[in-house]
C-alpha cells in the first residue's frame, strides 16, 4: 500500500473534531511556507536592484488612488 493511500485512509477515519484540527494545522503550515517563499522572492528582488517606485505611484497605476 502506498504512503499516500495510507495517509488518505487515516484522514478519512478521523473524527470531525480531529479532522478540522488537522485542516487548521495544514493551513497554518501552508501560510508559513508561503511567507518563506514570499520573503525569499522579496530578498531576491532587493538584491537585484533597480529603481525604487513610491507606494503612492504603484497605487495610482493600479487604480487604487483617485
Amino acid at each position: 500500500m502506498s504512503t499516500v493511500l495510507e495517509i488518505e485512509q487515516a484522514i478519512d477515519s478521523l473524527p470531525p473534531k480531529q479532522f478540522f484540527e488537522l485542516v487548521d494545522w495544514i493551513e497554518k503550515k501552508r501560510e508559513e511556507a508561503e511567507d518563506v517563499y514570499d520573503n525569499a522572492r522579496a530578498d531576491a528582488a532587493i538584491t537585484e536592484g533597480g529603481p525604487n517606485i513610491p507606494w503612492e505611484e504603484v497605487q495610482r497605476k493600479c487604480g487604487l488612488l483617485t
